[in-house]
C-alpha cells in the first residue's frame, strides 16, 4: 500500500516562466518534506525531462511565452502514451484524453475548462493558498501512486480465469493493499455492469454491505438526496473513467459525511474492461475549507460579510449592473461616537453593540441586499434597484429611525446615531474602488453636517436629500408642537340630502410653510414609522371631537378616520382604538355577546360605532390572513371598517365577502368622469350593485358637480362626499354649520374657493 515515506519522495517538476513564482513553490514544498523537486523556467524543456525523469507530478503554468501550458500537456500526452503501450498497459484508447501527471497553475478561470480537457488533473489557483495546495498535491500524488500499483497488479492479473481473478499468488499482495487502505476502494466490471471487488471500508463508512455481483446502484443508495441527481448523471462517465467530484452521504444516523470520488481505468487491447474508484472521507477537509472561508471572507465579530467579501461583491454587482442597466447604491455608515462607548462601558459591551447595530441593519434591508462590517464600527451596504435614486435615501432614513430605539447592553440603556455616506454607480462612479471611496468622502460630509444624518456623494442628490432630511426633523417636533389639525369633511345621504357622518383629514400647520396636504408628508411618516405615533393621535382627537359634539348638544357625529397600513399591520391599532374610545366616554358595544351588548347600547347614550376606520385595499391584502384576525377584533369592539380608494387596487369580490366590511368608498378617480367616460360609469355602476348585494353601504368620494351628484343618486349610491358639498373644515366650523340646526347640505353653501380641488383633502 502506498507509504507517506513513497508521496513525499515522488518526482515533482515545477514550471513557471516567473523566477518568484518557481522560488515560492519550491520552497513550500520543501518545507512539506518533499525531497525529489525540479524546476525549470524553459516550458520548451519539460518534455524532455519528463522523458527522462519519468515525474510523478508535473506543477505547469498555463500563460508561458513561446510556448503555453496547453502545448506542453500535448507533448506529455504523447509521452504517456508511450510509456503505456511499452508497459504492455493502455492507458487510452483513439480518441480519448489520457489523465496526465499534471496540475496546472492559472489566476484566470475560463482556463479551467481548457485545461481539464487537455487532461490536466487539477488546478493551482493563484494567489497561493499554501493549505490547499499542498492538500490537492498530497492528493494526487497519492492517487498517483496507487494507479502505479494496481497497473502493477492487473498486468500480472491478465488472462486470468473470472472465477479466478484473485489468484493465490496474488491474492495476499492485493488483500494487503486494498484490505488496509484508508479510502473506499472499489472493483466494477464494464461489460457486466456489476461489483466484482470493494473493500472493507465502504461498510465501515456506510454501514451498508457491498459484495461482488452487485450492481452500481447499490452505492448510490446513501448519496444525500440534493445530490443524487448530479451523481447519477455523473456516472454515465464511469465506462470512460472520468470521473472527479465531491459529495454528500447521508448516513443512517442522519449523519452528514463528504467523499471525494476518483476513478480511472483499466484497459486491455479491446479497451476498457474495468473501473478501479477510490472514495476518500473529506469531511474534516470540507469543514475546514468552510472554516477557512469564514474566516476570510466573514466578521467574526458579527458574522457578517467582511471588507475583503464586501469589494467581491460590489465588483460582481456592478459587473451585472453593467448588462442589466441597474442602479448600484453604496452606503457607508459610522457609528457616531463610538470611542466613547468603548471608554465608558468597556470593550466587551461594544462589541456587544456592534452585533446588535449589525442586527438591526439587517432588519432595515431586503435579503437581496449585502451588508458588511468594513472594520471597527464601520458598515457598508449594497443596493440594487431597477430606477429608483430615491431607494438609497429612504433606506438610509429607515436606518436612522431603526436606531431610535436604545440598545439593551446587559443592563445599560444605549441610543446611538451614524453618518451615512451614499454613492450611486453609475452616476458617481463606474468602478468599485471609486464608488467605495466615494461613498467614504460623503459619509464625513455627514459627519461634519452634524451626525445623524446621511449626505450623497452627487451634490444636486445631495440637495434632495437635505431637504428631505429637514422635512423629517421637523415631522419629529411637530406632534410634540401641536402643529398637526383635523379638518372634517362631510358625507352626506343622497336620499335626503342629510348630514350622515364626517371624515378626519389631517392637516400640517407647518411653521414658514403654511397649511401642509397629506400627500406632501403622509409618506415621510409612513417611511419614518412616525404613522404609527400619529395615527394613534389621529385616532384619539377623534373620539375626544366626538364626545365635545355630544356634550355641546349636536349630537352623535360619526366619524371615519384613515389608517396607514403600517400602523395596521404592526398590530398597534386595536390598543389605539380601545385607548381612545374608553378614555374618552366611548364604551365599545361588544357584539359577540348579546347580552353584553344589550347592557352597553343601554347604559350608554354612544355607540362605538361612531367611529370608522377607513383602510386601502393593499393595507387589507398585504397580510391577508393577519387582517381578517384583526377586522374581526375590531368589530368585536363595534367599530365601522371601510375600504377606502376602492376600485384602484384589487378590487375583487371575493376579498369584500372575505372581510367583515362595512363601508365601500369608490375612489375618485371613477367620479370626474363619470358622467363622460363610459367605462368609468359602468364600473361605479357595478360597484353600487355588488356592494348592495353583500349589503354594504356605499361612499363615492370628490363629487364636485351637479351631474356627478345626479349620476349616483340615480345609481342608488348611498352616500357622496365632495367640494360640491363642502371642503373639508376645521372642528369649530363644523360645529357652527351643525349648531345652526343645519344638518340637511345644499350644494350652494359649500362651493370651494378659487383655485381649491378636490386633490387637496
Amino acid at each position: 500500500m502506498t507509504s507517506s515515506s513513497d508521496i513525499l519522495n515522488a518526482r515533482i517538476l515545477v514550471v513557471d516562466d516567473r523566477k518568484g513564482n518557481v522560488e515560492l513553490l519550491h520552497g513550500m514544498l520543501s518545507s512539506a518534506g518533499y525531497t525529489s523537486i525540479a524546476c525549470t523556467m524553459n516550458p520548451r524543456e519539460v518534455c524532455d525531462l519528463h522523458r527522462t525523469n519519468r515525474y510523478d507530478l508535473i506543477l505547469l503554468d498555463l500563460m508561458m511565452p513561446g510556448m503555453d501550458g496547453f502545448q506542453v500537456m500535448e507533448c506529455l500526452r504523447e509521452i504517456e502514451s508511450e510509456a503505456g503501450y511499452e508497459s504492455g498497459f493502455q492507458v487510452q484508447s483513439q480518441g480519448e484524453r489520457t489523465a496526465l501527471p499534471v496540475l496546472v497553475i492559472t489566476a484566470q478561470p475560463q482556463h479551467k475548462e481548457r485545461a481539464l480537457q487537455a487532461g490536466a488533473k487539477g488546478f493551482i489557483t493563484k494567489p497561493f493558498d499554501r493549505l490547499q495546495m499542498l492538500t490537492h498535491i498530497h492528493d494526487v500524488l497519492e492517487i498517483r501512486q496507487l494507479q502505479k500499483q494496481l497497473q502493477k497488479f492487473a498486468v500480472r492479473s491478465e488472462g486470468v480465469p473470472e472465477e479466478k481473478i484473485f489468484p493465490r499468488e496474488t491474492g495476499d499482495l492485493f488483500d494487503q493493499l486494498a484490505g488496509n487502505l484508508p479510502q473506499v476502494f472499489w472493483i466494477w466490471d464494464v461489460h457486466d455492469k456489476t461489483f466484482r471487488y470493494i473493500n472493507p471500508e465502504w461498510e465501515k463508512m456506510t454501514g451498508q454491505r457491498v459484495g461482488r455481483g452487485d450492481r452500481l446502484e447499490t452505492i448510490f443508495e446513501p448519496v444525500h438526496p440534493e445530490d443524487m441527481e448530479r451523481v447519477l448523471r455523473e456516472a454515465a462517465d464511469l465506462p470512460l473513467g472520468g470521473v472527479d467530484h465531491d459529495y454528500r452521504l447521508l448516513l443512517p444516523d442522519m449523519s452528514i459525511r463528504w467523499v471525494h470520488l476518483r476513478t480511472f481505468p483499466i484497459k486491455d487491447s479491446a479497451g476498457v474492461h474495468r473501473i478501479v474508484g477510490v472514495m476518500d472521507d473529506i469531511t474534516q477537509r470540507k469543514q475546514a475549507d468552510q472554516q477557512l472561508l469564514q474566516v476570510s471572507h466573514y466578521d467574526a465579530l458579527t458574522h457578517l460579510p467582511n471588507r475583503v467579501l464586501f469589494y467581491e461583491s460590489l465588483r460582481k454587482v456592478i459587473k451585472q449592473s453593467e448588462m442589466n442597466h441597474r442602479i448600484v447604491s453604496v452606503l457607508f455608515l459610522d457609528i457616531d461616537n463610538f470611542k466613547n462607548i468603548n471608554d465608558t462601558l468597556g470593550f466587551a459591551l461594544g462589541d456587544e453593540l456592534l452585533r446588535e447595530f449589525s442586527l438591526r441593519l439587517l432588519e432595515c434591508l431586503r435579503v437581496t441586499d449585502i451588508v458588511a462590517r468594513i472594520g471597527g464600527d464601520e458598515f457598508g451596504c449594497i443596493l440594487v434597484s431597477a430606477d429608483d435614486l430615491g431607494n438609497a435615501g429612504l433606506v438610509a432614513s429607515k436606518i436612522r429611525e431603526a436606531l431610535r430605539q436604545p440598545f439593551d447592553l446587559q443592563g445599560h440603556q444605549v441610543t446611538v446615531t451614524a453618518s451615512i455616506g451614499i454613492s450611486v454607480y453609475p452616476i458617481d462612479s463606474v468602478d468599485a474602488d471609486t464608488l467605495v471611496k466615494n461613498g467614504d468622502t460623503a459619509m464625513y460630509r455627514s459627519k461634519t453636517a452634524g451626525r445623524d444624518t446621511y449626505r450623497f456623494f452627487t451634490p444636486e442628490m445631495n440637495v434632495r436629500a437635505i431637504e428631505k432630511l429637514d422635512q423629517e426633523n421637523a415631522l419629529r417636533k411637530a406632534l410634540d408642537r401641536d402643529e398637526f389639525v383635523l379638518h372634517y369633511q362631510p358625507k352626506v345621504d343622497l336620499s335626503g340630502g342629510w348630514v350622515t357622518g364626517m371624515e378626519a383629514l389631517l392637516r400640517w400647520k407647518r411653521p414658514e410653510h403654511g397649511v401642509v396636504g397629506p400627500l406632501e408628508f403622509i409618506p415621510a411618516l409612513e417611511q419614518t414609522g412616525l404613522i404609527t405615533q400619529v395615527g394613534a393621535w389621529v385616532i384619539e382627537s377623534v373620539c375626544r371631537q366626538i364626545a365635545e359634539w355630544r356634550h355641546a348638544g349636536i349630537g352623535e357625529i360619526p366619524v371615519s378616520v384613515n389608517v396607514s397600513g403600517r400602523q395596521f399591520s404592526r398590530g398597534t391599532l386595536n390598543q389605539d382604538v380601545i385607548r381612545a374610545t374608553q378614555a374618552n366616554g366611548i364604551q365599545p358595544a361588544l357584539l359577540e355577546f348579546e347580552l353584553q351588548t344589550e347592557r352597553a347600547l343601554r347604559e350608554n347614550s354612544i355607540d362605538s360605532d361612531l367611529l370608522e376606520l377607513e383602510l386601502t385595499e393593499s393595507s387589507l391584502m398585504t397580510h391577508a390572513k393577519k387582517t381578517v384576525s384583526i377586522l374581526q377584533r375590531l368589530k368585536v369592539l363595534g367599530i365601522q371598517i371601510s375600504i377606502d380608494d376602492f376600485g384602484t387596487g384589487y378590487s375583487s369580490l371575493s376579498y369584500v365577502k372575505r372581510f367583515p366590511i362595512d363601508v365601500l368608498k369608490i375612489d375618485r378617480s371613477f367620479i370626474q368622469e363619470i358622467t363622460t367616460n363610459s367605462a368609468d360609469a359602468a364600473i361605479t355602476t357595478a360597484i353600487i350593485d355588488m356592494a348592495h348585494s353583500l349589503h354594504v353601504r356605499v361612499v363615492a368620494e370628490g363629487v364636485e358637480t351637479a351631474e356627478q351628484f345626479d349620476f349616483l343618486k340615480g345609481r342608488g349610491c348611498d352616500e357622496v362626499q365632495g367640494f360640491y358639498l363642502s371642503p373639508p373644515l376645521p372642528a369649530n366650523e363644523i360645529s357652527q354649520l351643525l349648531l345652526s340646526g343645519n344638518r340637511r347640505l345644499k350644494p350652494t353653501l359649500c362651493r370651494p374657493n378659487a383655485g381649491e380641488s378636490a386633490c387637496s383633502s
